[in-house]
């Protein structure tokens, strides 16, 4: 093989070899999956003291979230039982200190602010319950991701509002960090809060 036709054979191997490294760059570029953003909740809503309030209120604090209503008939009291019960739980563990619960109304037409204080009177007393109009709750939902029942059925005023039961662990600054399961018990949801606390 002659001198030149050697130079021009290690040329192109030294050119495929920067295109396939450029190659598995471009490969290893395209399958990494960007990071979602984070989800930001906001909400202008009333408290159960008749108190207007918003995330703002309780920025330093990391917010348990869970979408309710008062005239539900089992779900929502066994959820709040259970958060509850997890508060217990964070008690002991140090971790209940830097947490505030809501309850936020998915039912607005029947939920006042006396008869959210009258409903919450009978699980842990660092909950806080909120209401508003219903254009307000449904912007409230919104930011959540959550599913809100459009309007009350027509007829009776004796009716349940279809919601999910999904638990938003809500961090300083409005961001949602975690989603716990309505399945879950007590002692898993503190367990999950207790590891994004750290």
């Amino acid at each position: 093989m002659t001198d030149y036709a050697l130079r021009t054979r290690t040329v192109l191997l030294a050119v495929a070899a920067v295109a396939a490294v450029a190659g598995a760059v471009v490969v290893a570029i395209a399958f990494v999956r960007p990071a979602e953003p984070a989800v930001r909740v906001a909400f202008s809503l009333t408290d159960h003291t008749g108190a207007s309030v918003s995330e703002h209120d309780f920025a330093g604090r990391h917010l348990l979230v869970f979408f309710g209503f008062t005239n539900c008939a089992q779900i929502c009291p066994a959820q709040m039982g259970k958060l509850t019960a997890a508060m217990a739980r964070l008690d002991e563990s140090g971790h209940a200190d830097r947490i505030t619960p809501l309850l936020i109304s998915v039912d607005p037409e029947r939920d006042t602010p006396e008869r959210l204080a009258h409903f919450l009177s009978r699980f842990d007393g660092r909950f806080v319950g909120m209401t508003g109009t219903r254009p307000a709750l449904t912007e409230a939902a919104a930011s959540f991701k959550a599913y809100l029942q459009t309007a009350p059925p027509q007829g009776s005023g004796d009716y349940q509002v279809v919601h999910a039961t999904t638990v938003y662990v809500v961090a300083p600054g409005s961001r949602i960090v975690g989603y716990i399961a309505g399945s879950g018990d007590a002692e898993a949801i503190a367990a999950e809060v207790r590891k994004i606390l750290g």
